[in-house]
C-alpha cells in the first residue's frame, strides 16, 4: 500500500477454499503472493526489485534448518532469509507491528542486516541467522502480549537435546 512491491510467502493451506480466501485478502493490498516452496520465483522476483516478506519465527525441518539460540534454547531456525541475501547480496530490514496505547499498530523498521560473505556459506548464514533471531527475541520481550504463535517453536529439536545442552545456550 506504500508502493513498495512486496513478495507476501505463505505456506498452502491444506484447504483450498481456506487458502483461497486468505490469499485475496493479502492481493488486496497489492502484495504478490508465492508459497515457501517457490524459491526461483522469489529470486527471480528480488532481481526485479521486489521485497520478499519472510516470518522468521517458525520451526522448520531438521534437514533445513540451523539450530541456533531462542530465549535461551535451542531451536530449528530457518535459514531461508540469510540465505537469500547472501547469494543476492541484499540486506534484510526486520521489521515488526505492534499496537500502541491509543490503540493504533505502529511498524517498527530495523536498521538492515547484511550476510557477510567470509568464504563460508554455512557460518556466515548460521551467523546472520542468529542476528535475526536476537532481533525477534528482543520484540517479544518488550511485547510479550503481542506474540502471536501458533507453532511449538522448539518442537524439532525437544527429543534431540539433553538438558545439558540446553544450558550450553544459556
Amino acid at each position: 500500500m506504500a508502493g513498495i512491491p512486496l513478495v507476501g510467502v505463505a505456506m498452502k493451506q491444506k484447504n483450498s477454499a481456506a487458502d483461497r480466501f486468505i490469499n485475496e485478502y493479502r492481493t488486496m493490498i497489492g502484495m504478490h503472493i508465492t508459497y515457501k516452496t517457490g524459491v526461483r520465483e522469489m529470486f527471480a522476483m528480488l532481481q526485479k526489485g521486489w521485497v520478499i516478506g519472510l516470518i522468521m519465527d517458525q520451526d522448520t525441518n531438521r534437514h533445513d534448518g540451523v539450530v541456533l539460540n531462542f530465549f535461551g534454547r535451542p531451536t530449528n531456525c530457518t535459514p531461508g532469509a540469510a540465505s537469500m541475501a547472501r547469494f543476492r547480496n541484499v540486506p534484510i530490514v526486520p521489521a515488526f507491528m505492534h499496537q500502541d496505547e491509543q490503540g493504533r499498530h505502529t511498524l517498527v523498521v530495523h536498521d538492515p542486516v547484511y550476510v557477510e560473505n567470509t568464504g563460508d556459506k554455512r557460518e556466515d548464514i548460521r551467523r546472520t541467522t542468529q542476528v535475526l533471531n536476537d532481533v525477534i527475541e528482543a520484540h517479544v520481550r518488550k511485547y510479550p502480549e503481542e506474540w502471536f504463535w501458533l507453532h511449538d517453536r522448539w518442537k524439532s529439536v525437544r527429543d534431540d537435546f539433553s538438558e545439558a545442552d540446553y544450558r550450553h545456550y544459556e
